[in-house]
């Protein structure tokens, strides 16, 4: 048994902390019960340790003083939008975080190549699930 349980994020399903107040994967708080009532705790206030039912004021454990790394959210329109209509610019490689390639893009922007494959991309963004655009292009 190793020295730190996991438990399983009940959003994205990746495994996590026990004692996790955040997923460090999809940013979503993690449940938590009130010790007085037992009703599950999320969202804001999760951080602020309250309980909307009964209004008690309860500190969550901490686990650890270091924060939680969240993953930065990239809107699927706008890069499908930025691809379709930009795309020989390489304006959605560089949006996605991917500037080698949108320096590529851009150095061939005279050959119209990477228009037609902008164009292409950015109908696959158009397509894509939203949380599988997340997990691919913002991790």
């Amino acid at each position: 048994m190793s020295s730190t349980e996991t438990a399983v994020c009940p959003f994205c399903r990746a495994e996590i902390e026990l004692q996790a107040k955040k997923c460090r994967h999809c940013g979503e708080w993690v449940a938590r019960s009130c010790e007085d009532c037992g009703t599950p705790i999320r969202g804001e206030w999760a951080a602020r340790g309250v309980c909307a039912e009964c209004q008690a004021r309860r500190r969550v454990p901490v686990v650890s003083e270091v924060p939680l790394a969240v993953a930065k959210r990239k809107s699927r329109g706008v890069a499908s939008l930025t691809a379709i209509l930009l795309g020989g610019f390489g304006l959605h490689k560089f949006y996605l975080g991917n500037y080698l390639a949108g320096i590529v893009y851009l150095v061939f922007c005279w050959t119209l190549i990477p228009s037609l494959a902008g164009l292409f991309e950015g109908i696959k963004y158009a397509l894509m699930d939203d949380w599988d655009f997340q997990r691919r292009y913002c991790d």
